[in-house]
């Protein structure tokens, strides 16, 4: 008996969500055996088509497909704002608007079938472009927990804390979260009496590197900054098994895959309350309010944060196993994988 097939729709060549998605979508279906998934859109004998964003080189495949009643599912992340408040150049502005509009044509006249990735997603798409009667599902991210595992041994952190940030990107106005990383590795430094260290996984601008490094320096206290550029798997894994926590710096995520990483990895997760954190992370770390408008980018209260990373360390071992325990519950790759096909397939 034939397989159903999935094809997918841009394939995605950049670093970041959309590629680590569906490479796990493809390695779950070629390991389980019951459907395949492919990036070939011209083959006649397609089930479905998953697509991502809006690819424009696709449109013509696409309507076509919608005449032969393929079903066509949309896999929304969230959009994109930031460039309104933090300028990136006119050019990255206009492509960020252009993006967002050709997304929502593409949600409303295009795709038959919806898939948001957390109820925020789905919640800010229906306020700004309005809700739809077609099919929908929530469906969160997974990740391979296999491979994003624990390390053998606890992280000892008497002489040195560490922690991490890890993101595709710092660039395009993304780059806020570090300033608060560095305010809130110099307070630890304080409440702890021992140097703290946080790694930086992800493209950032030399610009950025200095102004950090800066900031570093003028406090007087013993705090460095790593920025590690883009690492691969094995070593984002090694440096999250020895860390203390994850701070997910990033406002309104859709549902962040590094903080689902993180928590294969045991680490515990501290964050503001925007986006989906809170849903993603659940009781495997400490999320606390913004304290100013996050939509506006305006500068959080840090307090709470600084404390959250403190009670964090205190008791890392049972956030730890917090951690894990929600990983292995809520985010394995398998029961996404099969969320996904299923929905896809129906």
């Amino acid at each position: 008996m034939k397989k159903k097939n999935l094809c997918l729709v841009p394939e995605a060549k950049s670093l970041g969500g959309p590629r680590t998605f569906q490479q796990n979508l493809l390695s779950w279906a070629e390991q389980s055996g019951k459907f395949e998934v492919h990036f070939d859109a011209e083959r006649t004998d397609i089930d479905a088509f998953l697509v991502i964003g809006a690819p424009k080189q696709y449109f013509k495949r696409l309507i076509q497909a919608q005449k032969q009643g393929i079903p066509i599912v949309q896999r929304l992340n969230g959009m994109n704002w930031i460039h309104r408040y933090r300028p990136s150049g006119l050019k990255y502005s206009l492509h960020s608007e252009k993006a967002n509009l050709a997304i929502a044509f593409y949600r409303r006249f295009i795709c038959n079938k919806i898939i948001y990735q957390s109820p925020f997603c789905e919640q800010r798409w229906n306020k700004i472009y309005g809700e739809l009667s077609k099919p929908s599902r929530i469906i969160f991210n997974g990740t391979n927990i296999q491979k994003f595992h624990p390390g053998s041994s606890a992280p000892d952190f008497r002489t040195q804390i560490n922690f991490v940030l890890a993101e595709g990107s710092f660039r395009y106005g993304m780059d806020f979260g570090l300033d608060v990383a560095a305010e809130l590795a110099i307070e630890l430094t304080e409440r702890f009496s021992r140097p703290v260290c946080f790694h930086v996984a992800g493209k950032t601008t030399e610009e950025t590197e200095n102004r950090i490094q800066k900031q570093l320096k003028e406090s007087g206290k013993p705090v460095e900054v790593i920025f590690e550029g883009v690492v691969d798997r094995q070593k984002l894994i090694r440096m999250e098994q020895d860390a203390a926590f994850f701070f997910s710096s990033e406002i309104h995520a859709a549902c962040p895959n590094a903080v689902i990483e993180a928590l294969g990895c045991g680490l515990p997760v501290i964050g503001f309350d925007t986006g989906a954190l809170k849903d993603v992370t659940g009781n495997a770390g400490i999320i606390v309010p913004y304290g100013s408008d996050p939509w506006k980018l305006e500068k959080p209260v840090c307090g709470p944060l600084i404390d959250a990373a403190e009670k964090v360390i205190r008791e890392n071992k049972t956030y730890r196993t917090a951690a894990r325990s929600r990983a292995e519950a809520c985010f394995s790759v398998e029961d996404m994988a099969e969320a996904y096909l299923e929905f896809c397939l129906s």
